[in-house]
């Protein structure tokens, strides 16, 4: 049997464990280790901790990316210093591909891959910006990866080939998340005959929680009024605790905070929704989709290829508090509906969005990246795959009028 090959995983996130934490963690519990031999590299405590203890060879490191929305004072000895470690893990550990789990650490795992003739594989979470694009090097990354067609949109308007691109949806492991540890309908005195709302995410501007607070104030709730479970933190908590009192609704709609346990949340439910502005893949929806909810949400980022309108649930315009409610409401007085619908998101998630399924898929693109030849990985080829998009950097277009995401 072949050696497995050794991958280094570099990430660059918070000090918590969610999102691209949670879903780089099930890709290493997934890879087969007969194929893939994974190290971590990250800035995380809480990641290198989690990742030790997984029993991934871990190495805990200061990241800092230049020269894009919100970073900071550039530190070109931090800079260079990280090109040299990652140099000196590859050497170590015979790396033969470089992943990226968010496109910052590409900014110094390309040079060091070009140093090292690795290639480097960069794997988008979110819809960056042009300038993220163009200041983190995603053009001379080997391969790009995105979570949903609509990541990928903005690479290949810049000029990437699309042999150069692929999509892997999120995988979810779902062994994870365990069986919920109590009812929250008994906990917090929901009726058991009333029709309850569930949404989970970050109180963001971003993920629309006051338009679907808003959609839930407008909807019928006689004879037995509906609830809505919100769960979750973040700095809009205030804001919609207001919106929910001025609307009448407060009394109804139930902050949870930040929960572990997020089966409960899903159990408790009838229908999910998330009115998300913009949102690369919408993983609470695949979660949910698992425990047999029909949906509600909009039709923004790659959530369409989440959630199939009239197949897995309804889809409405961003924004529109009337679409929205409607669509609840027709979920609420449809329980038929809503039976066909959370039976389909059940197959799709199982078609689609496991763990199982995303380590296959990366298993095959780490083979064919070990593939190339040293020669295609060198300074020049990598020059030359920046022709295009940096032709193209140069094109007029009217700036956005707003960051649609962080790095």
């Amino acid at each position: 049997m072949p050696n497995p090959l050794p991958i280094l995983f570099t990430h660059f996130g918070d000090e918590w464990i969610r999102g691209s934490e949670v879903l780089l963690l099930d890709l290493l519990s997934a890879l087969n280790k007969d194929q893939v031999y994974p190290v971590v590299w990250c800035n995380g405590a809480a990641m290198a901790e989690a990742c030790r203890s997984a029993g991934y060879p871990t190495y805990h490191d200061e990241f800092r990316h230049m020269f894009d929305y919100g970073s900071p004072k550039p530190s070109p000895s931090l800079y260079f210093s990280l090109i040299r470690k990652c140099r000196a893990l590859c050497r170590k550990h015979h790396i033969r591909v470089l992943h990226a789990n968010s496109l910052a650490p590409a900014q110094w795992l390309v040079p060091a891959g070009i140093a090292e003739r690795i290639p480097v594989l960069a794997h988008l979470h979110i819809d960056y910006l042009r300038r993220s694009r163009y200041a983190l090097l995603l053009h001379a990354a080997a391969l790009v990866v995105g979570v949903s067609k609509q990541v990928i949109e903005g690479p290949l308007d810049d000029g990437v080939p699309m042999e150069r691109t692929q999509v892997i949806y999120n995988g979810i492991d779902f062994t994870r998340l365990g069986d919920a540890t109590q009812d929250l309908r008994v906990k917090l005195g929901i009726p058991a005959q009333a029709f309850v709302i569930a949404t989970s995410g970050s109180l963001i501007v971003r993920k629309g929680h006051d338009v679907l607070i808003r959609a839930f104030g407008e909807l019928l709730s006689e004879p037995i009024p509906p609830h809505l479970l919100v769960a979750g933190g973040g700095p809009e908590l205030n804001g919609l605790r207001e919106l929910a009192g001025a609307l009448g609704v407060a009394d109804r709609v139930h902050f949870l905070g930040h929960i572990d346990d997020v089966v409960q949340v899903y159990k408790a439910a009838d229908v999910f929704a998330l009115a998300s502005r913009g949102d690369a893949f919408g993983l609470a929806l695949a979660e949910a989709g698992h425990f047999g909810l029909a949906a509600v949400s909009t039709r923004v980022g790659g959530i369409p290829e989440v959630v199939i309108h009239g197949q897995t649930g309804l889809l409405t315009p961003a924004d529109d508090v009337k679409a929205f409610s409607s669509a609840l409401a027709q979920m609420m007085n449809d329980p038929g509906l809503r039976r066909r619908f959370g039976e389909a998101a059940v197959e799709r998630v199982k078609e689609n969005f496991t763990a199982n399924q995303m380590g296959r898929q990366f298993e095959k693109v780490y083979s064919m990246l070990a593939t190339i030849p040293k020669n295609e990985l060198g300074c020049v080829k990598s020059m030359q795959k920046l022709v295009v998009p940096y032709s193209r950097l140069f094109r007029f277009r009217k700036p956005p009028s707003r960051p649609r995401y962080n790095v």
